[in-house]
Order: structure tokens, then C-alpha cells, then sequence
């Protein structure tokens, strides 16, 4: 039985810099407000390496009830009650290196283009993010060898927009973990869809994990299911599979 159903946001329930599918989304209140009386239908949350801001404006577009991790599980949010929880992993020797990454990112690579832009409100994470898709991974491999010098174990992770440095402790496979224990779940009753490299080991850990069509190689190998339809439409689709193997009807 799957009894947590889990989104990326960029590149599934949306794409970045184009506005959200208000019909798509539609679909999936509707569902997610059946899931609170019907337990056939899994509840439906967010895992998302977005900053909190826009995590909650989009749990907000859905009315969810299920948790909502941001910036990749380093933080969650639970709408119902209006409260953030930081995940424990995010030590002060970790936000110290991150506070290097955003320092060495805001200095030396920010200045190098018109249209990279720091990505300002993250706590557990340090990033960059540009509307010109490759953009960003241009300056990965610097990124990457400024954080093999930290002291903490820090991972650069990128999509056709950003650059996300995240802690070891605080990937999106660890974050379905303690999203689990924290819930009295298994990771088999957790269903993921996700479309990136950094998503790929949640893909896996997941009860059921999915790729939208869309996804990138690492993704799509991770994946029990890929998706016919890409972004909002493959999220869909998964939650459909789901419903199926739960045994309810639409």
C-alpha cells in the first residue's frame, strides 16, 4: 500500500519560469483532499530542492495536507499548522561550510554572468540559478572543486537551471528516511517522482519511484515506472499507477 505520494517540483509538478498548470493542479487537490478521508488514495506532498518560500506557495496552490520537504529535506513544512521543522543533520559546522559555498559563489562565479543570479532565501543549501538552460553547469566543475576543499562532506548537484550545493546528510534519500521514521512509515508505503541526477537515489529508495518522460538518464534508470507524460502530466500518470496499486477507483 502506498500512503505517501511524493513530488519533485521543478521539471514534475511544474517547470521553471512557466506558469503553474492550474487544471493539472486541480486534479491533484482534489485528490489530495480525498486522501484525508480515503486511505486508498495516498496523500500527496512535496520533495523539492526549492527554497521554503516557494515550497509553501506551492503547497498553498494544492492544499496540502502531507508534509512538504524544501530545499531537498534540509527543512519541512506542514500546512495544516502553519510549521517549519529543520532537519537535525543541519549542524553548525555544516551551515559554516555552506556559508564558504555562498560566499565563493557570490563572489566568483554570480559576477561572471548578467544572467546567473544567486539563489537567496536557502538555509541548508547554497546555489546559483540562470533562465538560460546549460547555463549553470558551465561553472560546475569550479563549484565542484571549491567544495572538495570544505572540511564537510558537500555535494554540487545541477538541473538546466541551477547549481545546488548540498550537506551529504541532507539529499532528498536521506530526507524521505527521516521524513519515514518521523512518520511511522516505510519507505516501501513511499511513492517519489522525481526527474533529476540528485533525485535518482530517492527514486530508488521509494516504495515505488517514478520518472516523468522528461527525466534525465540517472532519473529514468532509477525509476519502477517512467512516465509516458512529461512534468505535471507524468505526475499524474504516477499517482494514477498508484491509486491502481492501492486498489481504488477514481
Amino acid at each position: 500500500m502506498i500512503r505517501l505520494f511524493l513530488a519533485d517540483i521543478d521539471g514534475c509538478l511544474s517547470e521553471p519560469y512557466v506558469p503553474f498548470d492550474l487544471d493539472g493542479f486541480r486534479q491533484l487537490r482534489g485528490w489530495a483532499t480525498r486522501a484525508e478521508t480515503d486511505d486508498r488514495y495516498p496523500r500527496l506532498g512535496i520533495c523539492s530542492g526549492r527554497s521554503y518560500a516557494y515550497v509553501e506557495a506551492t503547497s498553498q496552490a494544492l492544499g496540502l495536507r502531507a508534509p512538504a520537504l524544501f530545499e531537498s529535506g534540509g527543512g519541512r513544512f506542514d500546512l495544516p499548522d502553519a510549521r517549519i521543522t529543520w532537519n537535525p543533520a543541519l549542524t553548525p559546522d555544516t551551515e559554516a561550510a555552506l556559508g564558504a559555498c555562498r560566499a565563493f559563489l557570490v563572489e566568483h562565479v554570480v559576477p561572471r554572468s548578467a544572467t546567473v543570479s544567486f539563489d537567496y532565501g536557502k538555509r541548508s543549501q547554497a546555489g546559483i540559478v540562470s533562465p538560460v538552460v546549460g547555463e549553470c553547469e558551465t561553472f560546475l566543475d569550479e563549484v565542484e572543486a571549491f567544495v572538495a576543499e570544505q572540511t564537510v562532506a558537500l555535494h554540487a548537484y545541477h538541473t538546466p537551471y541551477s547549481i545546488d550545493v548540498v550537506p551529504a546528510g541532507l539529499t532528498k534519500v536521506q530526507a524521505l528516511r527521516w521524513l519515514a521514521e518521523a512518520d511511522g512509515l516505510g519507505l516501501g508505503e513511499l511513492a517519489f517522482i522525481g526527474d533529476t541526477n540528485g533525485d535518482a537515489p530517492a527514486i530508488e529508495a521509494a516504495g515505488l519511484g517514478f520518472a516523468p518522460s522528461n527525466g534525465v538518464d540517472a532519473a529514468r534508470g532509477a525509476a519502477d515506472v517512467v512516465t509516458e507524460g512529461a512534468v505535471l502530466d507524468g505526475v499524474i500518470e504516477a499517482y494514477r499507477a498508484c491509486l491502481a496499486r492501492n486498489g481504488a477507483e477514481e
